[in-house]
């Protein structure tokens, strides 16, 4: 008896023709077998390098599932592929590293193929997905993903008040898989054009909750230090500048140390409401970069506020974003 595997939401497509998802959104399929005979149903999970389709890697797992008589499994794709995906991908200091090495934060490297068996039939039943690494809210979910699926929250020619005068923005576009004839389903990397027409005090880029990079240049900065202390003195602690006695007080060392790091807030005026209600989506994103200039290095930063309220009588408002440094310089006496 062949396995049919029905996807739970109306509209998904689980079979073996490659097809986009996007690993943050369920894949619930259920699987039955007609075979009174069948107690187990087995999956094997296999990583496909997507530039070389044809070969296969060595990582291969299995989920065994039992079944009543006559019953079915219901399994989540697309948590079997978080477990087995890697997210530490962020690993850029400019434009040309986020270019390339970016590519594997958009979509991912392997392409998964499910294999469906049973205790019975060990001919299988192939799922193929290519997973985007992103995700819609409830409002925006769409069950059907394509290559024209918006992987960012602002398209190409959004972004003309965005003050990117002189900056190099790289866009990731999806390939249609249907006309892939070379085994390559790697992102398609283009260059907007340098936006706005005047420059700004810095530019931050962050990865979009859809899969891909928004960035927007900030009219204002205001930059500061921070520093913390650490270790205390009681007068238990005093000591002389003269071991044998007769000196003038002192503290001695060892018993405290500096820490210090770097912290910006960022301010951009009147941006429309379509505007705010895209930028507003960093608050979820889990890499924020600053650029304080079109030549400067990208600085993985950690966002600490992020405001972009709508004003309803001017349809628009001010967007604003508090980055902290993620490296700490310590001082030490010693």
């Amino acid at each position: 008896m062949a396995l049919t595997i029905t996807p739970q939401i109306s509209g998904q497509q689980a079979d073996s023709t490659l097809s986009y998802c996007f690993i943050n959104e369920p894949l619930k399929v259920h699987v039955t077998d007609s075979d009174s005979a069948v107690t187990q149903i087995f999956v094997d999970v296999t990583q496909i390098n997507n530039f070389e389709a044809t070969g296969l890697s060595s990582k291969v797992k299995y989920i065994v599932r039992d079944i009543v008589s006559l019953g079915g499994i219901a399994i989540d794709l697309m948590k079997v592929v978080k477990q087995l995906h890697d997210f530490d991908v962020y690993h850029f200091s400019d434009d040309s590293e986020l270019a390339n090495a970016g590519k594997d934060s958009v979509l991912s490297k392997y392409i998964y193929r499910f294999d469906f068996y049973t205790n019975i039939s060990t001919t299988p039943t192939t799922i193929l997905k290519l997973p985007i690494l992103g995700g819609r809210t409830f409002q925006n979910f769409v069950p059907a993903v394509n290559y024209t699926t918006p992987i960012r929250e602002l398209g190409a020619g959004d972004f003309d008040d965005a003050h990117l005068l002189n900056y190099t923005n790289p866009v990731f576009s999806l390939r249609q898989i249907s006309s892939v004839t070379n085994s390559d389903y790697s992102l398609i990397t283009q260059y907007d054009v340098a936006q706005g027409s005047e420059s700004c005090e810095g530019r931050i880029v962050w990865k979009s909750k859809l899969g891909g990079w928004m960035y927007w240049g900030m009219n204002l900065k205001t930059s500061k230090i921070n520093g913390s202390h650490s270790g205390n003195i009681d007068n238990g602690m005093f000591e002389s500048t003269v071991f044998s006695g007769g000196g003038s007080a002192y503290i001695p060392v060892n018993y405290t140390s500096v820490k210090s790091s770097n912290s910006i807030t960022l301010k951009c005026l009147s941006l429309t409401a379509e505007e705010l209600i895209a930028v507003a989506e960093i608050s979820g994103s889990p890499a924020v970069y600053y650029q304080s200039g079109p030549s400067e290095k990208l600085e993985l930063m950690k966002l600490t506020s992020a405001t972009a309220p709508i004003k309803t009588h001017i349809n628009g408002g001010d967007f604003s974003v508090s980055l902290s440094g993620l490296f700490e310089y310590e001082s030490r006496v010693k």
